[in-house]
């Protein structure tokens, strides 16, 4: 099994150092090479930057109180805002796809990251921000880890398989 597939976990804890934005978009162009239904390539991308990644959280903060997803989105040195371009069948797997490369391209690297759902309670706020018309899917925050924390539980084979014999 692959190492990054065992060692990927969720970071909530960055340090401050910054990461030059070539190993950046090395990491998205990891996400590119995914498979895509029909090879419809529906992801888009945007690094945002600090005056964005501040007002987003600020604005989590506000509607939400404070919390640690908005805490990392501040303090993140990189946050990947990923949008689907069209409502064709089956894009959020493609994406999925194309966000899952890129958590592992970066592991394999050393960093870590943060697959980011929360970010879709505030998409139109962030949709205006940002002046992008299409479908804010998720984020994916990148840093130098400052945390290690345990694998999370996982469901066993047997427990997920259906109807095995």
């Amino acid at each position: 099994m692959l190492k990054e597939i065992e060692n990927r976990r969720s970071i909530r804890n960055y340090k401050e150092d910054n990461i030059d934005k070539k190993v950046i978009l090395d990491i998205i162009n990891a996400g590119i090479k995914a498979p895509s239904a029909k090879n419809n390539q529906p992801w888009r991308f945007v690094i945002a930057n600090n005056d964005i990644k501040d007002k987003i959280s600020d604005k989590m903060v506000e509607n939400y109180g404070p919390n640690k997803t908005a805490e990392v989105i501040k303090t993140v040195p990189y946050l990947i805002l990923v949008y689907n371009v069209n409502n064709e069948y089956f894009n959020h797997l493609s994406i999925g796809a194309a966000i899952e490369n890129i958590l592992l391209e970066a592991e394999s690297m050393g960093f870590g990251t943060l697959w980011i759902g929360y970010i879709k309670k505030i998409d139109d706020y962030v949709k205006e921000l940002v002046n992008v018309d299409y479908e804010l899917v998720s984020a994916i925050a990148i840093g130098v880890k400052n945390e290690n924390p345990l694998a999370r539980p996982r469901l066993t084979l047997d427990e997920v398989l259906i109807n095995e014999d």
